[in-house]
């Protein structure tokens, strides 16, 4: 079975490709700076929670194992 697309060669494959990429980011919705701020402001939080869940169960963790006496 033969290919009914001719490969593309050099510099014409190269700008085919950022074309296309071109394209697609048009197609992407964006989100306007309310969205985006409100993300931010999530993410910043979540990771900041998640910190502080880590902090705690290794503060505890090592209290524990300094009780056992594993570390000295």
């Amino acid at each position: 079975m033969q290919s009914t697309t001719k490969k593309e060669v050099g510099f014409q494959g190269i700008s085919k490709f950022f074309r296309n990429v071109q394209a697609e980011l048009k197609k992407v919705n964006w989100p306007n700076r309310k969205e985006l701020t409100t993300y931010t402001i999530v993410v910043i939080v979540t990771v900041l929670v998640l910190a502080v869940v880590i902090f705690f169960w290794d503060s505890l963790l090592t209290l524990f194992f300094n009780l056992l006496g594993f570390y000295q």
